[in-house]
């Protein structure tokens, strides 16, 4: 294979050969993905993945460590993608549109909802979902929830309330997404979650 040749050679094939290094990890993501669905990521091994990809396990090992650095590295991505949606969109005034900024999460979700329906269901990682979490609560906090006369603690608690139900709605949404379209959704959580809620 070309790109195991250059690697022996000392070459860097994801510099030689960028579109094809991306297609490769893509395929290598979607045939981890598929099993990963199926089974823990302790039961999957790296000979099934390059099975399922068309690969042998010398091009697996170009691009990840091992199964567990594959999985991290999605996580990473998707994480990072989230991260850069809130910067970007985070306004430095007040009175921000928090539907309008739920929407671009949710439409995120949805466009990840191959990966995101299961890191968020039972069968995900936990720790996705924390550090899921921690980049959402700011919005929260500071745009729509008083918590300014909460002890830290309280506010611990209020934001696990919130931001658990809130990602459990998006999971169970994403498992159906045709029975209500995103605006729906948004509507509906922010009438039924929000509702009575002290905007800021």
């Amino acid at each position: 294979m070309l790109l195991c040749y250059d690697y022996e050679k000392g070459g860097d094939p994801m510099r030689k050969h960028p579109e094809v290094t991306e297609q490769t990890k893509a395929n290598l993501r979607t045939a981890f993905w598929s099993l990963y669905k199926e089974k823990a990521i302790e039961e999957i091994t790296i000979k099934e993945i390059t099975d399922a990809a068309g690969y042998n396990r010398g091009t697996f090992y170009l691009y990840y460590k091992d199964v567990y650095d594959l999985f991290n590295k999605i996580e990473e991505e998707l994480l990072e993608e989230i991260r850069i949606l809130i910067h970007d969109n985070l306004p430095q005034k007040e009175g921000l549109d928090f539907a309008g900024h739920m929407g671009l999460i949710v439409k995120l979700s949805q466009q990840y909802s191959a990966y995101m329906s299961v890191l968020l269901s039972d069968h995900g990682d936990p720790t996705f979902v924390t550090r899921l979490k921690e980049l959402i609560w700011p919005l929260l906090n500071r745009y729509v929830l008083d918590t300014s006369a909460l002890t830290t603690q309280e506010q611990s608690l209020l934001s696990e309330f919130y931001l658990s139900g809130l990602l459990a709605a998006i999971t169970r949404w994403l498992e159906a997404p045709g029975d209500m379209t995103i605006d729906q959704f948004i509507r509906f959580v922010m009438r039924q979650v929000f509702s009575g809620v002290v905007m800021v």
